[in-house]
This record gives structure tokens, sequence and C-alpha cells, in this order.
């Protein structure tokens, strides 16, 4: 059972949602059947057990004591039940976007013909949108859905007075450019780690539109054209400042899932710089990522993603800021996500005591790691190669560099990294071959070195030269 559909949705519910799907399926209009709601108790008394303990065949005896087990019956009574958990969903959904609800009641009311309720409702619903906080796209797609219903109602009820066609083409085109630019983000970000090509239609239309008029008073426009425009150029670093100023002043007018993507966006920026060598980026992406602590928007559910606790206390090292990182990462481990909670303050500590070469205790660390994460995983092995070339055990790395070969070959979807951490061991390989003893060799590495775009490590290799 816990392969079915039905099993995977309804235990991805909150307690809360547990108790009101309850209250929803014992309502006649969504359920009349006592087999289904008794097959919801069976759920709901089953909650936080293993999965191995939930079976077809248990389900039936709570729900049919007194029958043979029978397949058919309980594939229906199943059926039944996630038909209306698809409902109780839907519902969820409606009555949490308080606008998109109004919406629709405006929408039935004019059906209906019911103008001055209509009337008193829409006036509702535009004070409504005007009072929430947030400015992105959905501000905008809302404001064109409220404004196509006063359109319909004054074009077919009324037939006197202003159409709002202005209103309704002006929210329709900021919904459509603040979307667009938006998902051009999403796909900058993506083809960064992917081969895979994407034709943004339109968007050379949508930047020259917004750069011919004034869509400061926008945010949601003007915070993803100049995130669009930093990450599609990274020499033009005034789109960045631009988008940081942004980020600080507007963050508070997007959700917080929002506003952590817009962050990201900016550190994204960051990273890639840093990764050209412009290492002032590293202070820059360390001041958002303490901004945006201070403001918990990477926090999701209350939990700090592991990507995101990996970066922080990386950005902080490199900036030696020993001290607050120690305090970071003992702090936050406990807003880490319970099931890898151990895992990952464990494989971010040793990095810890690795920046501070003390190797000892960073190698008995990873022995502890479960890597199951790829990124994480090439990161280990960049550690333990610097480790085994500093204290001279050649065997080991050895082994080691073939066995991360042939790992990276297995990688499909690892991007750029690829080839830089090809060219590390690469690198690795000649300085163990080569007599660096001799000046001519190591000046030739060393420009060999400096030449090669892409490489991890490429400080690290130089020193050993030095």
């Amino acid at each position: 059972m816990e392969n079915s559909v039905l099993f995977q949705v309804f235990f991805s519910l909150s307690p809360k949602e547990v108790r009101d799907f309850g209250l929803f399926i014992r309502s006649p209009y969504i359920n009349r059947r006592d087999e289904v709601s008794r097959l919801y108790d069976f759920f709901a008394n089953n909650i936080g057990i293993s999965e191995g303990a939930i079976s077809k065949e248990k389900g039936w005896k709570y729900v049919f004591p007194h029958k043979d087990y029978d397949d058919k019956t309980m594939r229906y009574t199943m059926s039944f039940l996630l038909r209306a958990l698809r409902q109780f969903l839907i519902f969820q959904e409606i009555d949490n976007n308080k606008v998109q609800s109004q919406v629709l009641l405006c929408r039935s009311l004019r059906h209906r013909r019911l103008n001055k309720l209509f009337e008193k409702e829409i006036k509702k619903t535009m004070e409504w949108q005007e009072e929430q906080p947030y400015r992105n796209t959905l501000y905008h797609y809302n404001n064109y859905q409220i404004q196509f219903e006063q359109y319909e109602y004054i074009s077919q009820y009324r037939r006197s007075g202003d159409m709002p066609l202005q209103l309704l083409s002006d929210e329709l085109t900021h919904f459509y450019i603040a979307d667009i630019l938006r998902q051009s983000c999403t796909i900058l970000t993506h083809q960064s780690v992917s081969s895979r090509n994407y034709n943004l239609k339109l968007l050379n239309e949508v930047l020259t539109h917004v750069e011919e008029n004034d869509y400061s008073f926008a945010q949601a426009v003007v915070i993803y054209y100049h995130s669009y425009k930093a990450l599609s150029n990274l020499e033009n670093e005034s789109h960045f400042h631009n988008l940081k100023q942004l980020i600080y002043k507007y963050w508070n007018l997007f959700p917080l899932a929002e506003s952590q993507d817009l962050y990201l966006l900016a550190i994204n920026f960051c990273i890639k710089s840093l990764n050209k060598g412009k290492h002032e980026y590293i202070r820059e992406g360390f001041d958002l990522y303490k901004s945006g602590l201070e403001n918990d928007v990477f926090l999701e559910d209350g939990y700090l993603a592991d990507f995101n606790y990996k970066n922080i206390s990386r950005l902080g090292l490199a900036l030696g800021e020993y001290d607050w990182v120690e305090n970071f990462l003992n702090r936050y481990k406990k807003l880490l996500y319970p099931k890898t909670r151990e895992n990952t303050f464990i494989y971010n500590l040793a990095h810890f005591h690795f920046q501070r070469s003390d190797y000892d205790n960073a190698m008995q660390l990873l022995q502890k790691v479960d890597f199951d994460d790829v990124l994480n995983n090439l990161d280990a092995r960049r550690m333990l190669l610097r480790i085994y070339y500093e204290h001279g055990e050649y065997n080991a790395l050895d082994s080691l560099m073939v066995s991360f070969k042939t790992y990276i070959s297995r990688q499909k979807d690892i991007g750029y990294l690829k080839e830089n951490y090809l060219n590390l061991i690469r690198f690795v390989k000649k300085m163990l071959r080569s007599n660096l003893s001799n000046l001519k060799t190591r000046n030739t590495l060393i420009t060999e070195i400096n030449q090669t775009e892409a490489l991890a490590e490429r400080t690290w290799l130089l020193k050993q030269l030095e």
C-alpha cells in the first residue's frame, strides 16, 4: 500500500491537515460511504509508523472486520478516499488564497446576475488585494483577474461606464513580463548544471521593452530584470549591485520562499564571479547570506536547507571568519532537516577542520559521513585528495584518483564541475610525475595551471608549486 498514490499523498499531510481532512471527509456533500470514513481512520491512526507496517490486508481488517478480503472492493474504497483527498487539497489551495477565492465568488455572482452583491464583493476584493503585503508576479495576475471580472460585468450587465481595458491590458502585461523574466532566471540557473538548451521565446523583446519604459513602480519586474541581466552577463557588475539593493529594500514584498529565491539568484552571481577569480565576491555572497539569515528567508517550514548551511559555512571560512562559522554550525544544527541533520553537521564540521589544516580530525569525521549527495561526494574526495597529497600518502592518493575519475565519468548532470575536477586530477598526476625541484618544470606547470579556465583548487595547486 505504501507505493500507492493515496499513501504518498496522505502521509504528506501535516497533523493539522489530517484533522481538517477528517472533518472534510465526513461531510455528506463530499462522502456518504462509511467504509471510506473508516479507511481515513485507519490511515490517521497509523501516522508515524513504519511504511512496511501498512498493507491493504491490514486496512481491510480495520474497514471490513467481518468480511473476507476482496482486492477489488479495497481498491475501490482507496480510490474514493483518494478522490476526496484531491478535492480537499484543491479546497485548501483556494481557501489559502483570499483574493483568488474572492475572484471566484465574484464570478459566480456575476453569472447569477446578482449585480448589487457583485459590486459589493468586487470592491471588497480590490481592498483585500491592496491590503495584502506582496507585490510579486501573482499580485499582477490577481489584478488582471479582478479587472477582467469588472470588464465582463460592465460589458454584459451595465452597458455603461468606463471599461477598465487599459488596466486590464497593463496588469496582464506586468504579470507576463515579470513572470517571463522570473522563468528565464530559473532557466539560466538550471543551464549552469545541465547541458540542456532552452528557447526563451520573446525574451529579447521583453528585455528591450523594460529598458525603454519606466517599471520602477513594479518591483517584480525590475528585480527579475536585474537578476536576469546580472546572471547572463557576469562582466556587467552594475546589474548585480542594483539587484542587491533591490533585494535589501523589497525582500518583504515577496513570499518567503520567493524571497529566498531572489537572495539565491544574487548569491549565484557571487559564486559564478568567484569561480572566475573575483575574490571580492566572497564577502558579497557572505553578506547576502547573513542578511537572509537575519530575515529568516532561508527557513523552509522552519528548517535550513543543507546546501545553504554548507554554502554559508564555506563563504565564512574563505573569509577567515572561523569563530563565526563554528558558532553558526552549532547554532543552526538544530534547524537542519532531522533525517539528514547529523550527517550534514558532521560533513560540514569535517570541512571546518580541513580548512584549518586539522587533517586528522577532518579525516576521522569524513569517515563517518554517508555521501548520498553527488556534490558532497565530489567535495569529500577533493578534500581527501589534498590531505593525501600533503601527507605524502601516495598509494592512497593513486587509488583515490582512479576512483575519483570513475565516479566523475558516471555523473551526467554536474555541469562545469566535471571539467573542474578532471583537470584537478590531471594536474595532481602531473605534479606527482614531475621533478618539482626543477624551477623550469615548476614554472611550466604554473603557466599551464593559470591558463586552464575550468580548474578546481587552482590556489592550492599553485601553492604546492611555490
